[in-house]
């Protein structure tokens, strides 16, 4: 009896061939597109591809199953911005298509005759388009030229009998590195005089990380509730001012979806912020400005059928949040500025101060701050703001502080609502008796025991609007005052704007009141017409009077201004300030509560710039020497505004330029003499910090002449001729007429058409005269070249 051998399969084999038949089975509808289409069965063909009516549509090379399918390569999915499909890829020539029809909810319409596809699908089909409607590119600065300024004032006052005057001069020393700085004060008190040192610092800026360094004196930076003192020594930190495109507050953005291609409006509080062209597919707009406080974004998508859809969303945006992610902080070191103004250098204790603010999501920003004085107060703590939804936003503040005798705590909260109805702050305050910050260190009579502040304003619509304040403050040391306004105010359109105000004060038994109502009627953008009324009780409260004031203000550049006014009381004030190149002179005569005076004010400033001194108005910020090629009298436009003139040697200064922001400076090239061209008319510079920069406009002579060139016989030279003259070819125009440039003295020159040439000759020009008509010259022909047989 033979027995016949029987294989075994072991199980880890037998499991292994049962997941894998299990793989096959689910992947078959992965793979049936490329199983179900051998390649026999797919043809090339170029069609037009239009998809949801965009047009024109893309010329794509497909492929085409039968009568009614087609496949696109990968890559076209994303140039038709269509989500591609998660289905096996069918390999063509080293490229992957695609099917079509595996899109969910396809309409598609072949035309033979156009070779055209149409293709329809869902807004969902489509990859996700977004605008950021705020997003600008830093704009690129432009480096200081080495030079300086000095500001300075001359004033002169007498009042009451009594004669004062002073001087007030600024040093400023500017460059590439950055701008040292050193101003001082002189005055005289009848025989009296004395001399102070003011601020001396330099400052530089590192615009790419956003953060200034300030060596010399300085102000710190407090943080929400700290101090800020005058002080001398090394300050660094994130200055926002350096990137003024940049926007830190969190932005708004808003989604939606469009099935063919729209056009979107988006408006802030039902003012149109932007317009933007969609293609189709859903869509996200951020970066929306947001005004501060509540409101409501409205998105507007209309398409080419007329058809709209609305979507709303509210917010509410604050200054007191930073975006996600972004960070500013301060450290400040040196030695406290005691009796500034009085002494020159009277510093006192070593103080330390740092603050960090972050933005931990675009709903919450935490900062925390410390300082400390050397032998004197030391405070740490931390606040924190954060956004109740759409409606209001809240801070809460933790701090500890002492000095070396005692210490204590400080407590705050605070809520915060603005909207385009209904506006109200509410904070409150409280300090034990042992907490010490360097502020109260430097002035114990002002440590507070407790600070509350309120304000409600309401919004009346056209009838105006109404605002009322609420403040109380109660010190260690003193008995609590309590201030309490109601202001009310109302636009009367072209009639004018009406004002009131009410204040009481109370501290203890000691009250005071007093009432202002002013009309302001305008006459013109520069002119105005001012009616007010006030009136009161208690210690610094007004006297009852009536008022009328007439204001004309002056221009940007130079231009006079001046105001005047009297009272029911016998007061008056009149005051007339010129404005000039060279800086601004004010005078100012005026009588109030029976004291009567007359002061005089010039302010006027010196650069160096480009080795030129010149007379200038104050530099506050920074400022540019426009050069127009040495014309004289030409316009110089600041932001599409006239500002000045360029002087007998062809510039001009431009003050109050904005540093780190685009200033875009323009001549008119109407405005320049014939005989000359510009390369470019505008110029967008962005000045360093309180620097100066050269600006200049690439103008150049064209010495150009006009005449009729004719042939020998007296015919013109036909239209079309190309004339050869100064190495430069200048075509002839109808008759014969040709211009030139280039001609400053006698010049001969070569006319060629077709298969003749002939040569002229032009006689210098007259003297003074820009564009010079030389009548009729004649151009004798040029025999051609003999050709030897």
């Amino acid at each position: 009896m033979s027995m016949r051998r029987v294989a075994r399969i072991p199980v880890f084999s037998f499991n292994l061939v049962c997941v894998a038949l299990l793989l096959c089975v689910g992947l078959a509808p992965l793979s049936s597109w490329a199983q179900a289409t051998p390649e026999d069965a797919l043809r090339e063909a170029i069609l037009e591809i239009n998809v949801n009516s965009q047009s024109p549509g893309e010329m794509l090379v497909v492929l085409r199953e039968g009568a009614d399918r087609l496949w696109l390569d990968e890559a076209d999915f994303t140039r038709l911005r269509l989500r591609a499909p998660a289905v096996a890829a069918h390999l063509h020539q080293q490229r992957h298509y695609l099917p079509l029809a595996a899109l969910p909810n396809l309409s598609l319409s072949i035309d033979e005759q156009r070779q055209s596809a149409a293709i329809t699908l869902p807004a969902d089909a489509f990859l996700r388009t977004r605008i950021s409607v705020n997003e600008r590119a830093p704009p690129m600065i432009t480096a200081a030229s080495a030079g300086a300024f000095v500001n300075y004032q001359i004033s002169a006052q007498r009042v009451a009998g009594q004669n004062t005057g002073g001087v007030f001069a600024e040093l400023g020393i500017f460059g590439p590195a950055g701008v040292l700085t050193n101003s001082g004060l002189a005055r005289t008190l009848d025989a009296n005089r004395t001399a102070t040192r003011l601020d001396s610092s330099f400052t530089h800026d590192f615009p790419r990380r956003i953060e200034r360094l300030i060596i010399g004196d300085s102000i710190s930076d407090g943080g929400n509730w700290g101090s800020a003192v005058h002080f001398g020594g090394l300050s660094w930190g994130r200055n926002f001012s350096l990137r003024p495109d940049l926007l830190t507050t969190p932005l708004l953005a808003a989604s939606g979806s469009a099935v063919v291609p729209s056009t979107v409006d988006i408006f802030v509080n039902n003012q149109k912020v932007s317009s933007q062209t969609l293609p189709p597919g859903p869509f996200v707009i951020d970066q929306l400005p947001a005004v501060t406080g509540a409101g409501n974004v409205s998105i507007v998508v209309r398409d080419a059928l007329g058809r709209e859809q609305l979507l709303t969303q509210p917010f509410y945006s604050s200054v007191q949040l930073l975006a996600a992610g972004l960070s500013q902080y301060q450290i400040n070191a040196g030695k406290i500025r005691n009796d500034y103004t009085l002494y020159s250098n009277h510093y006192g204790a070593l103080l330390a101060e740092a603050t960090y603010r972050r933005g931990l999501s675009n709903v919450v920003t935490v900062e925390g701050h410390g300082e400390i004085l050397a032998q004197g107060a030391h405070s740490a703590g931390l606040s924190l703001g954060a956004a109740v939804g759409h409606l209001a936003i809240v801070n809460a503040t933790l701090a500890a502080g002492g000095d070396s005798r005692t210490t204590g705590s400080l407590l705050a909260a605070a809520v915060e609502r603005r909207g385009t109805l209904l506006t109200f702050t509410a904070s409150r305050t409280y300090a034990t008796a042992g907490y010490r910050q360097i502020s109260s260190d430097l002035a114990p009579a002002l440590q507070f025991r407790t600070r509350d502040l309120a304000q409600l304003g309401l919004s009346l619509q056209r009838a105006g609007s109404v605002n009322l304040a609420f403040a109380r403050q109660e010190n260690y040391s003193a008995d609590p005052q309590v201030t309490v306004s109601l202001s009310y105010s109302r636009n009367l359109g072209q009639v004018g704007s009406l004002n009131l105000a009410a204040t009481r004060t109370a501290q203890g038994a000691v009250t005071a009141s007093s009432v202002f109502l002013t009309f302001t009627m305008a006459l013109t953008r520069s002119r105005a017409l001012l009616f007010s009324a006030n009136g009161g009780s208690g210690p610094g409260s007004p006297a009852s009077e009536l008022y009328a004031t007439y204001v004309q203000n002056p221009p940007l550049g130079p231009g006079a201004g001046y105001r005047l006014g009297a009272s029911s009381q016998g007061n008056y004030d009149a005051d007339w300030r010129q404005q000039v190149p060279a800086g601004d002179l004010e005078l100012q005569a005026a009588r109030n509560q029976g004291i009567a005076g007359v002061s005089l004010f010039w302010n006027g400033a010196v650069t160096l710039l480009d080795r030129q001194l010149r007379p200038a108005r104050v530099v506050r910020d920074s400022f540019a020497l426009v050069d127009v090629g040495g014309l004289p009298n030409v316009p110089v436009y600041l932001d599409n505004q006239l500002i000045t003139h360029t002087d007998p040697s062809g510039r001009a200064l431009l003050h109050d330029l904005l540093p780190y922001q685009p200033n875009r400076i323009s001549v008119d090239p109407t405005e320049l003499p014939l005989d000359t061209a510009i390369g470019a008319r505008t110029m967008v510079l962005a000045p360093q910090y309180r620097s100066g920069v050269i600006a200049r406009f690439p103008v150049e002579r064209v010495a150009g002449g006009l005449f009729r060139l004719v042939t020998s016989d007296r015919k013109p030279v036909p239209a079309g001729a190309q004339v050869h003259f100064k190495g430069a070819d200048f075509p002839v125009t109808y008759d014969g007429i040709t211009y030139v440039t280039g001609f400053d003295h006698g010049l001969a020159g070569e006319a060629h058409w077709e298969n003749s040439r002939c040569v002229f000759r032009l006689e210098p020009p007259p003297a003074g005269d820009p564009l010079p008509d030389m009548g009729t010259i004649t151009c004798e022909p040029v025999p051609a070249p003999e050709v030897t047989p």
